[in-house]
């Protein structure tokens, strides 16, 4: 009964939200197939970079063991805080750092620009499910070829992997929105060799890419896609 489950997982599995790795059958409810993606995907949802983290983590231990000016108004004790941008302001939290919003976005901004494109590529990672679109996509190259694992894993180097269409790289350089190149019409299946030779062409155009995707969304009336 087992084996049986397993091979209806294997012609349609669970990938995980990451790297798009084939979630193993034992694991098959899981996000994301193992920890390193898991706190790659945690860490790419927020604003800093490693090294923002451990210069802000030098700064608070600065900051807590030198006395911070403050006053006290009314029954309120406000602490004299000298924002990143040079502002000076008070709060009753010393461990603000910022002096408005606008400005703790700025600064958190102010990243690498292959920090920035790595986030990018995961937020522009395939979340839908291959099954709610049988008529979409060629699944005999599967049954053909298998899924491709690396050689770290499962090794199929000839497997199929799923491809965006117009692809990532052109997303991150027109500041694309990535919710556009990950919608399931700028997805298709490729044997992963020529996946990788055709490394950041596109295979359509952006207003190609956007019609396909309000033909897509009308066929299968769809209102919560882009």
């Amino acid at each position: 009964m087992r084996e049986k489950k397993e091979l209806e997982y294997l012609k349609n599995p669970r990938r995980c939200l990451n790297c798009s790795e084939i979630i193993i059958f034992e694991k098959r409810d899981n996000k994301y197939c193992g920890h390193s993606c898991s706190a790659t995907m945690v860490n790419s949802s927020r604003d800093y970079t490693w090294g923002d983290k451990i210069s802000e983590s030098l700064i608070d231990y600065n900051n807590s063991n030198k006395r911070i000016p403050s006053k006290r108004v009314g029954n309120i004790r406000l602490y004299e805080i000298v924002c990143k941008c040079g502002n000076s302001f008070s709060n009753k939290r010393k461990e603000i750092k910022f002096c408005s919003t606008e400005c703790r976005n700025k600064f958190r901004k102010n990243k690498n620009p292959s920090d920035k494109y790595m986030q990018y590529r995961t937020l522009s990672n395939f979340k839908f499910n291959l099954s709610d679109y049988p008529n979409e996509f060629d699944f005999s190259l599967i049954e053909k070829h298998g899924w491709y694992s690396p050689s770290n894993k499962k090794n199929n180097l000839n497997g199929v992997s799923r491809d965006h269409i117009f692809s990532v790289r052109e997303g991150f350089e027109m500041d694309i929105d990535p919710n556009i190149i990950s919608h399931p019409a700028n997805c298709q299946l490729m044997v992963h060799n020529e996946n990788i030779s055709k490394n950041r062409r596109s295979d359509i155009s952006y207003e190609d890419l956007l019609k396909r995707i309000e033909d897509f969304n009308q066929k299968y009336s769809i209102s919560n896609l882009i």
